[in-house]
């Protein structure tokens, strides 16, 4: 019997389970989540032209610099400079965020306009001009009470699907590993400190699903061996042994290719501008969670579900109820049939 199944190994997994939970639920209680920045309210000044600056990057140069130091002039401190520049050429703007509100913007840009037309050279040439904008994002923390709901109609879901279409044992199992897989995910994201904004709610429902397709991919390869002329008479935990032995490759795959999409998403981010580095870390984390859970801490689970269900069955099997009926009604019948004749 392979040790992933034995009551040894599920000890071992609720331990390190129980240990990284509390850890993150302790650190949550404390500090909460790690927020990302650029999900917290801003303010920026844009500096945008007629495309100018996409053919000139002298000029570019030249106007950031300028800007940025009558920003500065201007007693505002600038947080982050960003070039955005228009797929079609049309034009072209650099976004200078401030890590003040912005008080008192309306005249400053006004006078900042007016300042390059006259202190940068080419500036009229390229048609510059200057706005503020007041960025609101609404916290991530608004959406964790629909998640939560939604999270919860999923996890009842998937239960009622995996017990009908395999068993009522495999089907509460498939709900404690999804809900041990987001869990996990959370404190380990708590734990490690790891930013995270809006984008941090998709990677715990997707850390569900991926929960869900990996358990119930095993699942699926333990129902066909169980109906199988070659396994279905194996002890239970040799039975899940082997059917989670023949998944590992599958599981391992399936795997990669998920990580492998998560890490495409985080350099494309990189490269387009977007940030999705931290998305692509909670994502990695949701992965590894869920492999491990179908691997371990689930087999391990429906091994005693399973074992327990065949004792029980292997018990009923030991009597015929129904010949214990036939064989009562008919020592019942027996004297009445004797009584009748002797008074006959």
């Amino acid at each position: 019997m392979s040790k992933t199944v034995s009551k040894k190994s599920l000890f071992v997994c609720l331990i390190i389970s129980l240990v990284l939970i509390i850890a993150g639920a302790f650190v949550f209680g404390f500090l909460g989540f790690n927020g990302n920045a650029t999900m917290d309210d801003y303010t920026s000044i844009e500096v945008s032209d007629s495309g100018y600056m996409a053919f000139d990057d002298n000029f570019r140069a030249s106007l950031q610099d300028f800007c940025s130091a009558e920003i500065e002039k201007g007693g505002y401190d600038v947080a982050a400079v960003k070039y955005n520049q228009s797929a079609s050429g049309a034009g072209s703007s650099i976004s200078f965020r401030l890590s003040d509100s912005g008080e008192g913007l309306d005249e400053f840009v006004d006078a900042l306009s007016i300042a390059i037309d006259s202190g940068v050279e080419n500036a009229e040439l390229a048609v510059v001009s200057v706005t503020y904008h007041n960025v609101q994002n609404e916290a991530y923390y608004d959406f964790i009470w629909r998640t939560a709901v939604a999270a919860a109609v999923a996890a009842v879901v998937l239960f009622i699907y995996a017990a009908i279409r395999f068993k009522v044992g495999m089907g509460f199992t498939a709900l404690i590993a999804a809900v041990h897989d987001v869990v996990i995910t959370l404190a380990v994201v708590a734990l490690l400190r790891v930013p995270v904004g809006v984008a941090f709610i998709g990677v715990a429902a997707y850390s569900l699903l991926i929960s869900a397709f990996m358990n119930l991919m095993v699942f699926g390869k333990m129902r066909r061996d169980f109906r199988s002329d070659e396994r279905k008479n194996l002890p239970a935990r040799e039975g899940i042994a082997l059917a989670v032995a023949d998944s590992r490759k599958t599981v391992f795959v399936t795997a990669i290719l998920l990580a492998a999409a998560f890490v495409v998403l985080g350099v494309a981010g990189a490269v387009v501008g977007i940030e999705l580095l931290w998305f692509m870390l909670t994502g990695l984390m949701a992965v590894i969670a869920s492999t491990y859970s179908s691997l371990c801490f689930a087999p391990a689970i429906y091994a005693c579900i399973k074992e327990k269900s065949d004792a029980k069955r292997a018990e009923k099997a030991k009597y015929n109820y129904a010949s214990d009926k036939q064989k009562s009604k008919e020592a019942k019948g027996v004297p009445a049939q004797e009584v009748v004749s002797e008074t006959k």
